[in-house]
């Protein structure tokens, strides 16, 4: 299983997600944080949803 720490930050009416070695992308609320980090790292290193495991930071 791959491991990776996201950070999401409140960005006016967004949220702006950071997956150090991986990306940055966004979300509309923070009930869709984590899942939107996992749809980055399965986007970008082609791995499957099920061995992926995040570590959130809210700030």
């Amino acid at each position: 299983m791959a491991e990776y720490t996201a950070t999401a930050i409140c960005e006016g009416d967004h949220w702006v997600i950071d997956v150090p070695g991986v990306g940055t992308t966004q979300a509309d609320s923070v009930d869709d944080v984590e899942e939107m980090a996992v749809d980055l790292v399965t986007a970008m290193t082609h791995t499957s949803p099920a061995d992926v495991h995040i570590r959130m930071r809210i700030l």
